[in-house]
């Protein structure tokens, strides 16, 4: 187990170990593959994928024309669900996605959440259960072990695909200095308002830092269940970010 979150690690520090850290995840689960895949929300596009087991060989499939119609990804947030459980079998028959893509890599279901959603990125994991076969009983548990390593290395992979972005600016279009002030509340329920704030350059900033905040309080099982909701000075939802599974 320590040997998979090490990977989780050094994927936070360097995209390049990403496939190293799917293999090691569908080795350790006894699944048919993985995938990570990053969109960005204000291009429509894909801006990065990273797949293993039977997936990996139809990943620029999935960017060049799947990512557009899979009816999956959208559905998912912060909790783990199965395709299965979200799409009807009905609907799954006339999608185009499901049939010429996910059928033809050899899945039959997939177990999926969304690790990161800022205002311009959404980070989807999902782990592939292959035709004629069931996901072994060790995936819930091995699950409850990985998502808040895989959560923080997803979140500082988007970070630093900001930053690029960022570097890539034209000039005279850079963040204000003063940036702006976020409020991160939790509640479930019961509410724990921020009245005070923290002021950040980019929206995505403020994300990453609620992240950090789930990631600190997930340590404390009694905090499970509970969300980070992040607003900015208008009282806009920013992101919401799930503690624990």
């Amino acid at each position: 187990m320590n040997s998979i979150v090490s990977t989780f690690h050094d994927a936070a520090i360097s995209p390049e170990a990403w496939p190293e850290a799917l293999k090691a995840l569908t080795e350790a689960a006894g699944v048919a593959g993985a995938a990570l895949i990053i969109s960005n929300k204000r291009t429509g596009n894909v801006d990065e994928a990273y797949f293993s087991g039977l997936s990996a060989g139809f990943k620029s499939d999935y960017i060049r024309h799947y990512a557009t119609l899979d009816p999956y990804s959208p559905l998912l947030d912060g909790s783990w669900k199965k395709l299965s459980e979200c799409l009807s079998d009905a609907l799954l028959c006339k999608s185009e996605w499901y049939n010429d893509f996910v059928l033809t890599c050899g899945v039959r279901d997939i177990l999926g959440a969304c690790l990161v959603d800022t205002a311009t990125h959404r980070v989807i994991f999902g782990i592939h259960q292959q035709i004629g076969r069931s996901l072994p009983d060790k995936v819930d548990s091995l699950i409850d072990l990985v998502t808040s390593p895989l959560v923080v290395a997803a979140s500082h992979h988007v970070e630093r695909l900001v930053s690029e972005i960022e570097a890539h600016r034209e000039p005279g279009t850079e963040v204000p200095a003063s940036g702006m002030r976020y409020y991160f509340h939790i509640a479930n329920g019961s509410r724990y308002p921020d009245e005070t704030g923290s002021v950040f350059s980019t929206p995505d900033e403020a994300a990453a830092h609620a992240f950090a905040i789930a990631h600190e309080l997930a340590q404390d099982a009694s905090w499970h269940g509970y969300s980070v909701f992040v607003t900015d000075d208008r009282k806009q939802q920013i992101t919401c970010v799930r503690i624990g599974r």
